[in-house]
């Protein structure tokens, strides 16, 4: 059988996996990853950075590449926080169907949500309930689950990209800039926990996904190159991420650049990133963190698997 492809148009990261779907595995024969940062100055302009459109046309070219190179039959391609605000998506679209022959899906937060559900739950242990939290570029995903079933999910209109760019300038960030950014923090996540704190109970099962989770489980490791197998499933105790949070928050961006687990590119957004992931923790009363490195990308390879779409 010829492997599917998914590919995840993200507001910091373009996504692909080339696999296939036997029984309860996924066989991955090709996973690449690019950060383009494609939501960069969405905040102020509501529109795609030219620059950075270009740079996301060139991977998805590289992307397209690969597809032919696999024989891949099938393809689903979904755009999501950044393509679903920018006013000139339409012309991003068109472009990348143009030149690389890739038509992208805008999904909606809620379709995101359950998307990354189908693909944590795919093989992540049973649980009575577990909330799942995907933290983004633009928006943070979240999914409530019973007898790993989704039964409330939605969407935040926050993110890591957006996050950094309204309250970091400085290098190290300032006492004032971490202020001011928790404190929309605990706006945007007050807000989830009057719509879905009732639900949550002292036995749920707190599940991380996406690059800023991945990034800090690969930070904990101390890892030199990134491992599927060691990230996929590693528990973290919320007072290992106050003492990675604080040792970051202090040093310059070189010096972040520098730390085994962490992308270059991601070091900046590592900081608003990691203080979304303990806000959320502490309003939910979450002492631990189990990391999936399986999300959104899995979720569209998975449904792709099961009906074409």
């Amino acid at each position: 059988m010829p492997p599917l492809a998914s590919i995840d148009i993200g507001s910091n990261t373009i996504r692909l996996l080339i696999g296939r779907i036997e029984g309860n595995k996924i066989i991955r024969h090709k996973c690449e990853m690019a950060i383009t940062r494609l939501a960069a100055g969405i905040n102020s302009t509501c529109l795609l950075n030219i620059e950075n459109m270009g740079k996301s046309v060139s991977v998805l070219k590289e992307f397209a590449r690969l597809i032919s190179e696999y024989k891949v039959t099938r393809i689903k391609a979904v755009g999501t926080s950044a393509l679903r605000e920018a006013r000139n998506s339409g012309e991003f679209i068109k472009r990348v169907l143009s030149e690389t022959g890739i038509k992208i899906d805008v999904i909606s937060g809620q379709e995101e949500a359950g998307l990354t559900a189908k693909g944590v739950l795919f093989d992540a242990p049973k649980a009575a309930l577990s909330f799942i939290i995907d933290i983004g570029g633009g928006s943070a995903e979240w999914v409530l689950c019973k007898n790993s079933s989704p039964v409330e999910m939605g969407t935040v209109p926050a993110g890591v990209v957006k996050l950094f760019e309204k309250h970091i300038k400085s290098d190290p960030p300032s006492k004032d800039e971490i202020i001011s950014l928790k404190k929309e923090m605990d706006i945007v996540l007050g807000k989830l926990r009057a719509k879905a704190g009732h639900l949550i109970k002292a036995n749920t099962v707190f599940i991380g996904t996406a690059g800023t989770i991945t990034t800090i489980a690969a930070i904990d490791l101390g890892l030199e190159k990134y491992s599927h197998e060691k990230i996929h499933m590693h528990k973290m105790p919320l007072q290992k991420l106050h003492d990675i949070s604080e040792m970051l928050v202090r040093m310059p961006l070189l010096e972040r650049k520098q730390i085994k687990g962490l992308e270059p590119e991601r070091a900046d957004l590592i900081i608003p990133g990691i203080l979304f992931t303990i806000k959320i923790m502490e309003i939910f009363d979450f002492e631990n963190m189990l990391v999936s490195d399986n999300g959104l990308l899995e979720g569209v390879l998975i449904r792709l698997s099961a009906n074409g779409l």
